[in-house]
């Protein structure tokens, strides 16, 4: 089974995620086109900032306030790959409460607006009966799994479709469109991920599902300390 998600290749080096999110809001017709103009206004809406990239609720958050149900399947329910960023936030002389504020605050958007999860490690079934639900899937990946990238660096991608353990991905990096719906093996799927300390899969579609909603962490204060 595949879904015919649209192809968008991302502009800059660190908007996998916002990418990915315009390709869903296009499939399920919440945009008329993909332009570098949304991808940079969704990239602004997802960022965790002090780390230009995105987290899983940060990716989350533009489709639940947009009217789009998601639901995420991690086996970390604290920071993961946020947590894991701080040695980068640290290194450009960024803030960790910053970064921090920012994750709590889309967390909260993401559960003020719907979202669902579960604390479990991915699998294929949760990949075909998302398929099977017309729901576009993203997952956190290394870029070590695809053959032509000689980097290891945390990526999210579009999974378009599955058949016996072969799946089709959206990859942003990829700059000709020939290359969309690209096969990889559900078994190489979560290679490296490892040091992101979360393995996470995001389901969007049209209808909620019936699971346990994203719990609301308390609204931060923190960011306000030495301030003026």
């Amino acid at each position: 089974m595949r879904l015919e998600v649209p192809h968008y290749t991302q502009t800059m080096d660190f908007s996998c995620g916002p990418a990915c999110v315009a390709m869903a809001l296009k499939y399920f017709n919440f945009v008329s086109e993909m332009s570098r103009d949304l991808e940079v206004e969704l990239w602004r809406e997802t960022s965790s900032v002090e780390m230009y990239g995105a987290g899983r609720y940060g990716i989350s958050a533009p489709l639940v306030v947009r009217g789009l149900n998601v639901h995420i399947i991690t086996d970390n329910p604290g920071l993961g790959f946020i947590e894991r960023s701080k040695t980068y936030v640290k290194s450009l002389n960024g803030s960790i409460s910053y970064l921090e504020f920012f994750y709590d605050m889309q967390k909260r958007t993401c559960s003020l607006n719907g979202a669902t999860q579960e604390i479990k490690k991915p699998t294929l079934q949760d990949i075909r009966e998302g398929l099977q639900s017309d729901r576009v899937l993203f997952a956190l990946v290394s870029t070590i799994i695809f053959e032509e990238e000689d980097e290891d660096i945390p990526h999210w991608i579009v999974i378009t479709g599955e058949e016996n353990g072969i799946l089709t991905v959206n990859n942003p990096i990829d700059d000709d469109e020939s290359k969309s719906h690209r096969p990889i093996y559900f078994e190489d799927l979560y290679t490296n991920v490892e040091p992101y300390q979360e393995t996470t899969l995001i389901s969007v579609g049209t209808k909620s599902l019936n699971k346990e909603p994203v719990p609301e962490p308390p609204l931060p204060t923190k960011y306000l300390e030495n301030t003026g």
